[in-house]
């Protein structure tokens, strides 16, 4: 079955909802918000620290409702979708301008490939080419620890806030782009302003916990998950990279450039189904309410080949220790000795083994 089939095939799970789509973003605006606040005006510490990391669990779901409203797949209304996004993005900061062309013109178009993805692995050359210190920041990214600040920093900082490479924008994207910082920058200010005044309102005197509480761990959390999410759903031992886009076309479409990752039922809920994310490689247009269903129909269509792998700890532990560089003429994983910790990576839809 070619691309185009499948598409064909998935269409009929192309079919957004109003309804759906505003109950999703209003409950989810509801409980973060009350998160926040409750932050504020709780007493113990572990409380406070408890609802910090939820209201960060919100962001990440806020987020996956930002990210389909800006494939225009939350709901049937174009100009409704894009006031999703933006609202939604807010708690994470994201420019949804920045989004869409980093993940519409780049991700989608060239997935997997070097350079225009999150996690793009560098060579062993490239790698023993890089100074002692960024050698050593690459280790910390891809330790298993380090993927809040991975994200935070080589993805957020350098991509996703402010247009660094402004002048490279058409003048209509410019525009927006610089729009839409405004309006994040805008909006964090008064979020901090109205954490700390309802902070001192309930006697606290102290605005760092404030902002501590209410934005800090919140995003420290957000950020990790979004770390985790973007490299469990592309990286995988029989899943390969590709130093340009014509490799990766070459090897099939995008379906087989990611993994599906089967986890609990409750964290799907709570993700807005993000790890269906076959699917949504498959057909972008397809809303998170109907993606479990749709990813379900493509293995059906797709197998052998679609990669399965079950969210386990030892999974994740075993995954970080092989997949550290990577070898794009025989496309295999390597340790940061440069050595293969993997076959060839073929797509097919072997179960990865945690046992190694």
């Amino acid at each position: 079955m070619n691309r185009e089939e499948l598409r064909a095939a998935l269409h009929a799970f192309v079919t957004p909802s109003t309804a759906r789509g505003i109950v999703s973003v209003g409950t989810d605006l509801a409980m973060y918000a009350g998160a926040v606040i409750l932050a504020m005006l709780v007493e113990p510490p572990w409380a406070r620290l408890a609802l910090g990391i939820v209201a960060g669990m919100l962001t990440a779901g806020l987020f996956v409702l930002g990210h389909d409203a800006a494939h225009n797949s939350l709901t049937p209304d174009a100009r409704l979708n894009a006031l999703l996004a933006a609202v939604c993005m807010l708690p994470a900061l994201h420019n949804p301008t920045l989004w869409r062309v980093e993940h519409h013109r780049k991700h989608h178009l060239a997935t997997n490939v070097k350079g225009l993805n999150s996690w793009s692995p560098l060579s062993h050359a490239e790698y023993r080419a890089l100074p002692r210190w960024r050698q050593a920041v690459e280790r910390v990214y891809r330790s298993g620890l380090g993927f809040g600040p991975y994200y935070l920093v080589e993805r957020w900082w350098k991509a996703k806030l402010y247009p660094r490479g402004l002048w490279q924008l058409p003048a209509a994207l410019r525009t927006a782009a610089l729009r839409d910082c405004v309006i994040i920058v805008a909006w964090l200010l008064v979020f901090l302003v109205g954490i700390v005044l309802l902070a001192r309102q309930n006697a606290d005197p102290s605005p760092w916990l404030a902002v501590l509480y209410g934005f800090v761990v919140p995003y420290a959390v957000w950020s990790t998950m979004m770390g985790y999410t973007v490299w469990f759903q592309h990286t995988h031992p029989d899943v390969p990279w590709f130093r340009t886009r014509e490799e990766a076309e070459a090897f099939g479409g995008q379906e087989h450039a990611t993994i599906h990752i089967v986890h609990a039922r409750p964290w799907g809920f709570l993700t807005h189904e993000i790890m269906e994310h076959n699917a949504h490689h498959a057909h972008p247009l397809i809303p998170h309410y109907r993606l479990r269903a749709a990813q379900a129909r493509l293995n059906e269509l797709t197998q052998p080949r679609v990669v399965t792998a079950r969210l386990t700890p030892r999974y994740v532990l075993d995954l970080a220790r092989r997949c550290k560089l990577y070898d794009y003429d025989r496309h295999r994983w390597l340790d940061f000795a440069g050595q293969p910790t993997a076959e060839p990576a073929t797509g097919r839809a072997a179960p990865f083994s945690s046992a190694g």
